[in-house]
């Protein structure tokens, strides 16, 4: 819906943004400019008004105050529903995978694609992609409320002991579905692209993991597979669990033999370990061995997501 009438307008905006509206109201129809683009303003988008509230924050690693100036809070002034608005941007970078280079494009006519083909599957987030009046692309994503699974574990006040046995079957249990997930999306030659902890976010009323995030294209479908077990590693693990740290807890830092050493790192983070159970031998061979078929020196390869979702199934009999 829009209001052209510029009273109705801010009427609208104060009755579903429960705040005051000074002076002129601010409406954008061309987002080529991003930067520009301010809170209070309201972005006309095909048949629609949305009023921006601010900019999305990139939370990582504890830092919460990257603003992604591409990205925009707002609210959809003809339901009052919160939504996300991805506006274009474009950005490549490359990274190692093992003796590879994989090349990263962040590509919003890609993530329309996926977005598309996920219509109605709610192991990922939901939208939609309209046009701004010079015909850039802006995904319109329904907002959803939870912490990202990067958040919630990292929250968890409890011994790595106590959340092995009582927390971590819950989130592999999950976790096996969201892998599913990706293995639908490979099934039909689309990727997601930027596999992370912090991109699955835990729905607060359902509990339900979530993919978000699909604008990054790899040249490599296997980037996807590889990144599983970043998450793996980080669950299992309760946290990112370095080379470096396990040696310095076993004793073996300094030592002409250290604890842990090159075959017991990730392949895709050759700092991280992937051999978690020198640090807790009570990680079941089966998960470990999951675990080390990512390895730096696996011989091993997982060939699609659906293996590892199967293989991850089966060690959940042990836990």
């Amino acid at each position: 819906m829009i209001f052209e009438n510029p009273a109705l307008l801010k009427e609208r905006i104060e009755s579903v943004a429960e705040r005051r509206v000074y002076g002129t109201v601010r409406v954008i129809d061309d987002t080529t400019n991003y930067m520009s683009i301010e809170g209070g303003m309201v972005l006309r988008l095909e048949d629609n008004d949305y009023f921006v509230r601010g900019n999305a924050r990139e939370s990582r690693f504890g830092i919460s105050d990257q603003p992604k100036f591409w990205v925009k809070y707002a609210i959809d002034l003809a339901d009052g529903s919160r939504k996300i608005l991805k506006l274009v941007f474009h950005e490549r970078f490359t990274t190692p995978l093992g003796p590879l280079t994989v090349r990263c494009i962040r590509m919003p006519e890609k993530e329309s694609q996926v977005l598309e083909f996920v219509r109605g599957d709610r192991r990922f987030m939901q939208g939609q992609t309209v046009r701004d009046a010079v015909g850039n692309n802006v995904r319109v994503i329904d907002f959803i409320q939870g912490n990202s699974l990067f958040s919630q574990i990292a929250l968890l006040d409890e011994p790595h002991d106590v959340y092995f046995r009582r927390t971590l079957p819950g989130i592999l249990r999950k976790l096996v579905g969201s892998i599913w997930a990706l293995h639908h999306l490979h099934e039909h030659d689309l990727q997601h692209g930027d596999v992370r902890n912090d991109h699955i976010l835990v729905e607060d009323q359902t509990g339900d993991f979530r993919w978000i995030d699909f604008d990054y294209a790899a040249n490599y479908l296997d980037y996807d597979i590889w990144s599983v077990g970043n998450l793996l590693a980080y669950a299992v693990g309760k946290g990112i669990r370095t080379c470096q740290d396990a040696n310095h807890l076993l004793g073996g830092q300094g030592s002409s033999s250290p604890a842990v050493c090159a075959e017991d790192a990730l392949l895709f983070f050759r700092y991280r370990l992937a051999n978690l159970q020198k640090l807790y031998p009570y990680v079941p061979e089966d998960l470990n061995a999951l675990l080390m078929r990512f390895s730096a020196t696996t011989q091993t390869f997982y060939r699609d997501c659906g293996e590892i979702a199967r293989d991850l199934e089966a060690c959940l009999a042990s836990l």
